[in-house]
């Protein structure tokens, strides 16, 4: 069944995300904002720890059980091929890293792609590979410039699910498709989607997305996501109690405090960053109980409606209406003056990094949008 967003639920969620009193957030692409129970389930670590003492070890694992549980049901995919990380360079890292690299082989990645996608891959250069990078075109062409580069050649393809200077949403399926008929690993950033799109990782080998945009969480933790062909094609570089290689797992009985974990195929390698998933676990339950559908119709709706005004107005715009998420670009202006402009006006945008950037989520209204329009008119004008 359909979850439909209601004014019930739009007024509870307003109420949960009050944000500075006269002021308009459109920048969740860079920070998504808390919700009100992050602030007590961060503490509850502490809270535990100082009460029980040796007791808060096993306290501390059940909310990162859970968490890990709410992710795979999020992704769609099983638990054990979820893990903890601090950052999606780190995944990506990992990735990169636990790869047996050739004379030949080659790695795609995008002209703009974000430095996490792309400077991991130098390891490979000094292998002798070659990082090819493609010449993305306009917001339409992305995704067939990442096709036509595939070649016999291609060990791993790397993108951005939601670009950050675009917001162009690439098809993964279609991609990934691509990656396993030529053979190539298919490895995603899905910082900019996570939370604020559906996410299907039928066909995606590598999937990493730090939790402090869509999913409101705070820094520190990652999500790192290795499908069982990514399993089977890389070696964890980092090792530790968490992923002991076969030897080491037998001779040390220490190991079995851990769960006798995987000696050959799990890439969390050590203890994640607990607190951290105190707020996650909390945010997730929260999220959920708002209804994954909801949110994700929420955002869409409210970037549709953006971009529509946008599009009357004849602004350009480089995010493709028929394929974006969260964040919508504006080209042409003189970005850190509008975004400065709009930030006397009570509106909070991005305007450092190029384009201008605005990226509403579920906490958003359309009267956000509304006065978002209208002081862009004005700076227009002016």
């Amino acid at each position: 069944m359909t979850q439909s967003v209601t004014d019930e639920w739009l007024a509870r969620v307003r109420g949960d995300f009050p944000y500075r009193q006269g002021r308009v957030y459109l920048l969740t692409a860079a920070v998504g904002l808390p919700f009100p129970g992050a602030a007590a389930a961060a503490g509850q670590y502490y809270v535990n720890a100082a009460s029980f003492r040796s007791d808060a070890m096993s306290l501390r694992h059940r909310p990162a059980t859970s968490a890990r549980e709410r992710v795979a049901r999020l992704l769609g995919v099983p638990g054990k091929e979820v893990g903890f990380f601090r950052n999606t360079s780190e995944v990506v890292n990992l990735a990169a890293n636990g790869m047996e690299w050739h004379s030949g082989d080659e790695v795609i990645v995008l002209t703009d792609e974000f430095p996490c996608n792309v400077v991991p891959w130098t390891v490979a250069e000094r292998a002798g590979a070659t990082v090819v990078r493609v010449d993305p075109g306009d917001g339409h062409e992305r995704q067939q410039r990442l096709l036509d580069a595939l070649t016999p050649k291609t060990r791993v393809m790397s993108v951005s699910h939601v670009h950050y200077l675009t917001g162009t949403r690439l098809d993964l399926n279609l991609l990934g498709r691509a990656c396993r008929k030529a053979g190539a690993l298919f490895v995603v950033d899905g910082i900019q989607a996570v939370g604020a799109t559906p996410v299907d990782l039928s066909y995606v080998d590598v999937y990493g997305a730090a939790v402090f945009k869509w999913l409101l969480s705070g820094s520190g933790t990652a999500i790192g996501v290795f499908r069982e062909r990514a399993r089977s094609m890389l070696t964890p570089v980092f090792r530790s109690y968490g992923n002991p290689p076969p030897s080491t797992s037998a001779e040390y009985p220490a190991f079995q405090s851990y769960g006798n974990p995987s000696p050959t195929t799990t890439f969390e390698y050590a203890a994640p960053n607990y607190p951290g998933l105190f707020v996650l676990d909390a945010t997730l339950a929260y999220l959920e109980e708002l209804g994954w559908e909801r949110i994700f119709d929420r955002v869409d709706a409210l970037a549709s409606y953006l971009l529509d005004a946008l599009d009357k107005m004849q602004v350009d715009v480089t995010t493709p209406p028929d394929a974006h998420a969260g964040i919508v670009c504006i080209r042409g202006l003189d970005s850190p003056a509008v975004a400065e402009g709009m930030k006397q006006r009570g509106l909070d945008v991005s305007g450092g990094l190029g384009p201008l950037l605005v990226s509403p989520h579920f906490y958003n209204s359309h009267e956000d949008i509304d006065r978002f329009v209208d002081a862009l008119e004005t700076a227009l004008r002016s």
